[in-house]
């Protein structure tokens, strides 16, 4: 007898199950997209225990008979295509007459459908392949599909899946895929006992966004459009400001089904070229139509990639829906202003000192400065607590001084350089360093050998990066207490990063609590960056950087990852002018900085000129 063997129809539908049944957000999408296909204008879903207890799906489409019923959990049945040519003009999102075989044979499914002019509706069953039916019932019309213990009958798959909450949040997001596509549909999804989304039936594309991301991300999307032969292409995206720390904000529909495709991502990050941080994401929602022979959705088992049979025609329309849009529009950024609460600043600025105090070191710096800023701030009594710890020293330079009021205003200021910023490493007492800042930019410093020039944001956040990593290997991070928590809106896929990564955050000086299905509260926030960075730039930064690690993260590159991440938005940037103090300060940190040749992205922080280089450039050599 031979080796090879016919497989039985249930293992060939197990098999099939392990292509396009991946979790249970593979099942939820599966019949939604059914659903859709039978023309529902209400879909209502409910789920147990992350999906995988229950899925529940029931519609108001056309619905089917008896015998349909019978068919439809057969392997590759299907009333989508009926001939070879079906393949290159395909309308719906489903097609393959997969999905229902394939869940039957890994869970216990139950289907009870009725047509829309019938009298009585029927209803199947299937358990781990074995069908049971079709026999009469009540319901209404449309489609109602129970799924129960999904993977029962696979135990080494059902070990696979993440937690309650993780698979929810894959759920919320493949519907979040399916709604953003069909706005005109209104859609209930349960979990448990809660209602976490309730969403109408809308033609207003920008509504259906701020349903899952918050009104404060669709109001600042700007809307695209571009019609050119066969291809057309709509949405809404964000200008470079709102820039995410991940590649997920990239939603891309062909036809009304979401992909990822090669070709349109990069149509997108060249459009975003210079406008964004390169490590940074753009936030984009983009439809686009074509003509269904000029696109294969069959390359793919769950239909997620597509080919085009002119993609760089494509290409070119996307770019230039983009370009046209950025050139048309003002995307400066919006200027943030501080809070008018001058006692809130004050309590602000002394955290920070406390935050950078060193033990036990006295008062330094020159007296004339400190005489300066204890006359200007006499009525406050603050000045001599701010110069308790941090020193100030002068600076001897070529750069042109400022007046006595620009360094009058510099005080009112925080520091932008903290002089004092770890208690194990000593600072000496003053220095004089010829040193001149160039286009708010650069540093320009004598040395005996010639001259440097320093990127003073790279310098600072590679001496912000090794402090704060010495100071998280002896205790979390100082952190503020808000007064009133910021409620911020995010995926729910997410929300699992607060427990999942509950000891990181704390060690971060970070609070965070779930504040409902799609928002967080921030109860507190590391000091060091407190009135530097946004603080809900920041927590949704971190939050995808924690949710990309998943639930086994490399420890050591992930806390690489986020304080490299913080040194960067609490550094100086390029453009921002330095007292001579500050300068001063950064100066004598990059002699006692490990590694500070580089910033933790690996860019030179210092580039050096001997007098025998610029004697040749001079050609006196």
């Amino acid at each position: 007898m031979g080796q090879i063997r016919v497989l039985s129809p249930t293992l060939v539908s197990r098999i099939a199950a392990g292509e396009c049944i991946e979790r249970p957000a593979s099942v939820v999408k599966e019949l939604v997209e059914n659903a859709l296909d039978a023309g529902a204008g209400r879909i209502d879903i409910a789920i147990a225990e992350g999906g995988r207890d229950l899925i529940h799906v029931s519609d108001d489409g056309c619905g089917m008979d008896a015998d349909d019923l019978e068919l439809c959990v057969t392997q590759h049945a299907t009333s989508k295509i009926a001939a070879d040519e079906d393949l290159s003009s395909i309308h719906t999102l489903g097609f393959r007459g997969e999905a229902l075989a394939s869940i039957g044979s890994v869970a216990r499914l139950r289907i009870v459908s009725r047509r829309a002019g019938s009298d009585v509706a029927h209803e199947i069953l299937v358990e781990g392949g074995a069908i049971t039916g079709p026999r009469p019932c009540n319901a209404p019309p449309g489609t109602s599909i129970e799924v129960r213990d999904l993977f029962y009958a696979v135990p080494a798959r059902r070990k696979f899946l993440r937690t309650n909450q993780t698979e929810t949040g894959h759920i919320t997001e493949q519907l979040a895929r399916v709604a953003l596509a069909h706005p005109g549909i209104a859609f209930n999804l349960r979990s448990g006992k809660r209602v976490t989304h309730r969403l109408a039936a809308t033609g207003d594309r920008r509504q259906r966004i701020s349903d899952f991301y918050g009104p404060e991300l669709a109001s600042a999307l700007l809307p695209i459009e571009r019609e050119s032969g066969s291809v057309r292409i709509a949405g809404l995206v964000a200008p470079p400001a709102e820039s995410r720390g991940s590649s997920k904000w990239e939603y891309v529909f062909v036809n009304g089904r979401y992909v990822r495709d090669r070709f349109v991502s990069h149509a997108i990050k060249e459009a975003y070229r210079s406008l964004i941080d390169p490590s940074r994401y753009p936030v984009v929602f983009m439809f686009i139509t074509v003509e269904p022979e000029l696109v294969d959705v069959n390359v793919h088992p769950t239909k997620v990639e597509v080919r085009w049979r002119d993609s760089n025609y494509v290409h070119g329309q996307v770019l230039a829906a983009l370009r046209d849009k950025f050139l048309a529009s003002n995307l400066d950024h919006e200027l943030r202003t501080p809070r008018e609460d001058e006692a809130y600043r004050e309590r602000v600025r002394d955290a920070m000192v406390d935050f950078f105090r060193r033990e036990g070191r006295g008062n330094v710096g020159t007296e004339g400065r400190r005489e300066e800023g204890t006359q200007a701030h006499r009525h406050k009594g603050t000045e001599a607590r701010r110069h308790e710890g941090v020193a100030r020293p002068e600076v001897a330079g070529t750069r042109e001084m400022r007046s006595a009021d620009e360094d009058q205003s510099s005080i009112e200021r925080p520091a932008l350089i903290p002089q004092s910023l770890n208690p194990s490493i000593p600072v000496a007492e003053s220095a004089t360093i010829p040193a001149m800042q160039i286009h708010d930019s650069f540093l320009v410093v004598e040395t005996d050998e010639g001259l440097m020039i320093i990127d003073q944001h790279a310098l600072h956040e590679r001496i912000l990066y090794e402090e704060l990593r010495a100071r998280m290997t002896e205790k979390p991070l100082e952190s503020q207490r808000l007064l009133m928590p910021d409620v911020l809106s995010v995926p729910a896929d997410r929300l699992e990063a607060l427990e999942t990564h509950a000891d990181t955050l704390s060690r971060l000086g970070v609070e965070l609590s779930q504040a409902g299905p799609q928002s967080v509260a921030l109860q507190a926030f590391p000091t060091l960056l407190f009135e530097r960075v946004t603080r809900e730039e920041f927590v949704r930064d971190l939050l995808d950087m924690l949710a990309e690690q998943g639930t086994r993260p490399k420890t050591e590159t992930l806390v690489h990852d986020i304080l490299d991440m913080m040194a960067c938005k609490a550094a100086v940037k390029a453009g921002d002018p330095l007292t001579r103090d500050e300068i001063a300060a950064l100066l004598e940190r990059r002699t006692l900085a490990e590694r500070s040749s580089h910033c933790p992205h690996g860019r030179p922080t210092t580039l050096h000129m001997t007098l025998k280089d610029l004697e040749r450039q001079f050609h006196r050599r």
